[in-house]
């Protein structure tokens, strides 16, 4: 299940987990629902998601509780939960329905703080999805030890990892790392990181950071043009452009912006958020996302192949 904020993120987020480990994957949706069909498992995409609210397994759709028929082990415990994607109000006596059928089937003890099973019970316009879940997996963001308040938030850092398709054994550059938000994500999640900042201070935060968690990503204190001595290294770029007083570049904004894309190494994939405002003809192409922080700053996300 999606948030209803930046559903189409959210989406994409799943989607680029997915087919970075299975290029055959195949996705369908609806409205707050997204339906993977992969060989890699539904356990491994919500470890690694950011957006996604519940995760699992579906199993069958039913148009009455009467017709509902689990064919799986019998849990210890479960339980039932009810998510209401429709336009209409629904009260727990669906809930309580199958719960109650379930119940008398398995004859297992209900657990609402830990059970052994959750079935989720998933209403929309169209259809009622029966799923299943025997654990409630959530991704896991490393420790940040040093902060900056102009800095990528870790959920919104994550996210940008994982549209850059790079999984385990790959290698990510940042090279406007700050504080080292991006390298923590990647890194989190077995992606070698290269991060590159022109401010001594930021690479120490960097540094630290790292060091808090046990990584041991490469921090190089030189401009963003260093990238290219790791270019064949490197699987995909990665990165949140400065902005506002957290850029200290004598360049304005815009052109650092075109100077940054004129470098970037062919076929080399890459994810970059910046200001609004600062869109150049070279993101043309770019699959875009915009994310409000409030009324003075909106961020994009853009995605180039």
């Amino acid at each position: 299940m999606l948030p209803s904020q930046h559903e189409e993120l959210a989406r994409d987020e799943i989607t680029s987990i997915s087919k970075s480990y299975d290029t055959k994957t195949r996705v369908q949706s609806s409205p707050r629902l997204v339906f993977v069909e992969s060989k890699v498992s539904w356990k491994k995409i919500a470890s690694r998601s950011t957006f996604s609210r519940y995760s699992g397994e579906i199993l069958d759709t039913f148009e009455d509780s009467s017709q509902i028929d689990l064919s799986i082990t019998k849990p210890e415990s479960f339980v039932c939960r009810t998510i209401n994607l429709s336009s209409k109000k629904i009260g727990t006596s669906l809930e309580r329905q199958v719960g109650g059928i379930l119940k008398k089937k398995w004859d297992s003890q209900v657990s609402l703080s830990n059970p052994h099973l959750t079935v989720y019970v998933i209403v929309t316009d169209d259809k009622k999805y029966l799923g299943i879940a025997d654990n409630i997996v959530t991704p896991v963001h490393p420790i940040k030890s040093v902060k900056h308040p102009h800095e990528i938030d870790m959920k919104l850092g994550r996210c940008v990892v994982n549209l850059s398709q790079l999984n385990e054994g790959k290698t990510l550059c940042d090279p406007f790392c700050g504080t080292g938000t991006i390298l923590l994500e990647a890194e989190s999640m077995g992606i070698n990181a290269i991060g590159i900042d022109y401010d001594k201070i930021m690479c120490k935060i960097t540094s630290k950071n790292l060091a808090a968690n046990g990584f041991r990503s490469r921090v190089i204190n030189s401009q963003y043009n260093k990238m290219l001595d790791f270019k064949d290294e490197i699987d995909g770029i990665v990165t949140d452009l400065p902005y506002g007083i957290s850029s200290r570049s004598s360049i304005p904004p815009q052109r650092l912006v075109k100077d940054f894309l004129s470098i970037i190494p062919k076929r080399k994939k890459l994810v970059m958020v910046y200001k609004k405002g600062l869109e150049v003809e070279e993101m043309n192409k770019a699959k875009k996302y915009e994310i409000y922080r409030h009324k003075s700053l909106t961020r994009v996300i853009g995605v180039l192949s």
